[in-house]
């Protein structure tokens, strides 16, 4: 499978056997600015800044890419970042970060940075390892839940800044596998627990700091095709910190970077990329035709690094290529297979024999079919700033919280009167070019089987600019299961956006959420 192709000589393709088909066209012209990545006084290891310019230039040249100029990629590019991140098939997830440190999965926050204290830090042997397996990609933890940086960032001192490492991680990371003719992503955390991000306290203050964080990420180290999303729609919901807000932010600084947001729903609401958490029992099904990832432990014992982890089993290199890659190959599924680094910055070397083994044992398959076509979705998704509802608590259709199988939250629209039931947006302002509504049915299950009873079989869509004069917009029916239904219209100008159940399972109506926007 290949994303679309550029024009001529305007593509790359990983060589070998790693990533069969794997292409991203050269960028178009960048701004050429730089962000001042670094405080005063802070040192990358031997890595300069022309020594991480250098590293990007060399596998631009090898990639086809272009070199890093610091700035903010311009433009649209003809590759599909969904079809180029399920094509690269096989990555290493590194979790390394404070949590490290202190035998924890989620380490409390305001830790002395100075805890963060690797003393053989060697990204290289990351990526050497993830080579040798027949990865193509990795995904580093540049902060998770506890606020920790691995970059400088100047919006907070709780970073390697003022540790006792005083590196870029991030910079290191980026330079080693792109050296290595690896393609490095980035995971970043909205849940802030240091600097108070988090459900119900957020704020435009809050939302600045998580947007320029995302801005320091996204301008100083080149091009990152893909953000792994967490502590968002599970922790403060979809609303809070607005998912088209933040999306449209991402796409400003990347406009080929997938957002994949890390979430238990198996539906592509609020992600590019639906992401399967296997600890939580949540696998890509055998019929699955979304552009999709799964994520496991290589060690049984959490996603960081614990003193347990030296002897803790590992996953065989039978159970990573025979009973992942190869069954998730065929699914579209990315594997993103975590190794956690231990706090002398390094994989263990039981974890570098058994990812060996992995690569002597995985072909990918070059006759796999391309990314099915992907439903509509919004592009543009609009945050309400309020719901009415003409029964049931409107505001749980719009509050951003639909995870169940993550085993966080799920909210759920439930009028208990008959038949027809509505919910109407309230876009704040008139809003200009809305064409689609999506609905998102209820995700919960009930012996092992998703429960239908309310789902939305019968519906009508109707826009207003005053909330007085509704005109139809939409109408229709659609199937009794669990997957997110679109309503598509002609463009229009509107500030309130009706939804009305006519049909649905057990005769009355139940949503997880309902939102519209721009397809």
């Amino acid at each position: 499978m290949t994303a679309p192709a550029a024009s001529a000589g305007s593509a790359w393709s990983i060589s070998g056997p790693t990533a069969a088909g794997c292409r991203w066209p050269t960028s178009p012209a960048r701004r050429t600015e730089a962000v001042d990545p670094l405080p005063k006084g802070f040192a990358v290891s031997e890595l300069s800044r022309r020594d991480l310019l250098k590293a990007t230039a060399a596998t631009s040249m090898l990639l086809g890419l272009p070199a890093l100029s610091g700035g903010p990629v311009a433009g649209a590019s003809a590759v599909d970042p969904p079809a180029f991140f399920v094509n690269l098939r096989f990555g290493m997830f590194l979790h390394f970060n404070m949590g490290t440190f202190h035998d924890a999965e989620w380490v409390d926050p305001g830790q002395d940075p100075k805890s963060f204290a690797p003393t053989a830090l060697d990204c290289g042997q990351w990526a050497d390892a993830a080579k040798a397996a027949g990865m193509t990609f990795g995904v580093l933890t540049t902060k998770h839940h506890d606020g920790f940086c691995l970059w400088p960032s100047k919006l907070t001192g709780y970073t390697v800044a003022n540790s006792s490492y005083r590196r870029d991680v991030v910079a290191e990371y980026v330079a080693a596998f792109r050296s290595r003719g690896l393609v490095p992503a980035l995971y970043f955390s909205i849940w802030d627990r240091t600097q108070g991000v988090a459900a119900g306290s957020v704020g435009r203050a809050g939302l600045d700091f998580v947007k320029g964080q995302l801005t320091e990420l996204l301008t100083r180290y080149g091009d990152i095709p893909a953000l792994v999303i967490d502590g968002w729609s599970w922790q403060m919901g979809l609303r809070e910190v607005p998912y088209g807000e933040i999306r449209d932010h991402i796409r400003s600084l990347q406009p080929r970077c997938a957002v994949v947001c890390l979430t238990g729903i198996t539906e592509p609401w609020g992600t590019d990329v639906v992401f399967y958490e296997e600890p939580k029992g949540v696998w890509t099904a055998p019929d699955n035709t979304y552009a999709a990832c799964q994520g496991q432990t290589i060690a049984s014992n959490g996603w960081f690094w614990h003193p347990s982890t030296p002897t803790t089993s590992l996953m065989t290199a039978d159970e990573i290529v025979h009973r992942h890659l190869e069954e998730l190959e065929p699914r579209w599924s990315t594997f993103i297979l975590n190794c956690p680094p231990g706090p002398r910055g390094l994989l263990d070397d039981t974890i570098v024999a058994r990812l060996r083994e992995a690569g002597a044992l995985w072909r990918p398959n070059p006759a796999r079919p391309p990314l099915p076509p992907q439903p509509p979705r919004l592009t543009h998704p609009l945050a309400p700033v309020a719901a009415t509802a003409t029964s049931g608590d409107a505001a749980k259709a719009i509050d951003g919280y639909s995870d169940y199988n993550g085993g966080a939250q799920q909210t759920l629209w439930q009028p208990t009167a008959a038949l027809p039931q509505s919910v109407t947006l309230d876009l704040g302002t008139v809003r200009h070019g809305i064409d689609m509504l999506t609905y998102l049915p209820r995700q919960d299950e009930a012996g092992g089987e998703y429960v239908t009873t309310g789902n939305v079989t019968g519906f009508r869509v109707e826009t207003s600019t005053d909330g007085v004069r509704f005109s139809p917009a939409a109408r229709g029916g659609w199937p009794a299961d669990k997957t997110m239904k679109r309503a598509k219209f002609s463009p229009r100008a509107a500030r309130y956006v009706r939804f009305t159940a006519t049909a649905a399972v057990g005769g009355y109506a139940v949503a997880s959420q309902i939102d519209c926007g721009r397809s």
